[in-house]
């Protein structure tokens, strides 16, 4: 999603026949909020709380504060540098908030803000379902069609690509945020695992 085109082809059934083209703003926006909605496995209410002197850039990558939501509780979270640009949380943070402090943003406002069809940055923070809906509207024009792909699906994909690189659960659960017996996040270990050590691999098939 983060590699898509600018350039978005109208969708088959839209009325509107003409290309969309994505502002800069909001590509730098919407890179930065997939790329830490799955470092920090993050909720749709969690993605819109975070502030800006909430995200603290450091040596070795990003410490966050993730603000309590819902009645969860708050907590601290470390994002390391990735190995790719273009889906590295911390290169996606340092561009996004450098381009929105040139827009006239301020530093210690929402992390998020909303960006209109010209590329005109708001003021308020972007809401829980914008947050949703930039990550379906990206996987849409991305061509991945052959799964839904939600606000949810970044808390997901960290457990269970993180078991498949052999990260320890209890890192995984502390970094989203789950319960100990949370039933969910030992769904996604199971996930995760499945291919680890399976129950027909080696036996002589």
């Amino acid at each position: 999603m983060n590699t898509a085109p600018r350039e978005r082809a109208p969708h088959p059934d839209a009325r509107r026949r003409r290309v969309l083209v994505v502002p800069e703003l909001a590509r730098l926006r919407d890179r930065l909020l997939h790329t830490m909605r799955f470092a920090i496995a993050g909720r749709n209410e969690e993605m819109s709380e975070l502030d800006g002197t909430g995200i603290r850039l450091v040596a070795e990558g990003l410490e966050v504060h993730v603000p309590s939501v819902e009645g969860r509780p708050a907590r601290d979270v470390v994002v390391s540098y990735g190995e790719n640009a273009d889906t590295c949380a911390v290169r996606c943070w340092i561009a996004w908030r450098e381009a929105k402090l040139a827009a006239g943003a301020t530093p210690d406002g929402p992390a998020y803000l909303p960006v209109d069809q010209w590329g005109n940055l708001g003021a308020e923070r972007l809401s829980p379902d914008g947050c949703g809906r930039a990550m379906s509207r990206s996987a849409k024009y991305a061509g991945m069609t052959g799964r839904r792909i939600t606000g949810h699906s970044g808390r997901r994909g960290l457990v269970t690509t993180g078991r498949r690189k052999g990260k320890r659960p209890e890192k995984l659960r502390a970094q989203g945020g789950w319960s100990k017996n949370s039933p969910v996040f030992w769904e996604y270990v199971d996930e995760g695992e499945k291919w680890e050590d399976n129950a027909t691999e080696g036996i002589g098939l």
